[in-house]
C-alpha cells in the first residue's frame, strides 16, 4: 500500500532538511530517505549510501544535537533582536530626557 503525505515546514527546520539534501536529490526524497534511516536506526550521514540498514545507530544522539543547535540558534537570534530593541528604547528615552 502506498499513500501521499504532506507537510509544511519552514525557517530552521526547513534549512535543516534542504541542508540533508544529497545531490541531484528532491526535497521529497530526502525527507523520505530520512525517514527509512531513522526508522532503521541508522545515521543521518549524506556521505554514506543510506539505503543499507546496517548504520549505526546513532539517530538519536545526532538528530538531538542538531534540534540543539537549531533551538539554540533561534534563541540566540530572538535575544539578539530584543538587544537591539532595547538599545533603541534606550537611546529614544536619552532624547526624551534632553
Amino acid at each position: 500500500m502506498s499513500q501521499v503525505i504532506s507537510f509544511r515546514a519552514s525557517g530552521h527546520f526547513l534549512n535543516w532538511l534542504e541542508s540533508q539534501r544529497m545531490e541531484e536529490e528532491s526535497l521529497s526524497q530526502c525527507c523520505q530517505r530520512i525517514l527509512r534511516v531513522m526508522s532503521t536506526g541508522g545515521a543521518l550521514d549524506t556521505s554514506t549510501d543510506l539505503s543499507t540498514p546496517n548504520i549505526p545507530s546513532v539517530v538519536s544522539t545526532s538528530l538531538s544535537t542538531q534540534l540543539s543547535t537549531l533551538v539554540s540558534d533561534k534563541l540566540q537570534s530572538a535575544l539578539s533582536d530584543i538587544d537591539s530593541r532595547f538599545t533603541l528604547m534606550e537611546k529614544r528615552l536619552g532624547k526624551l530626557r534632553a
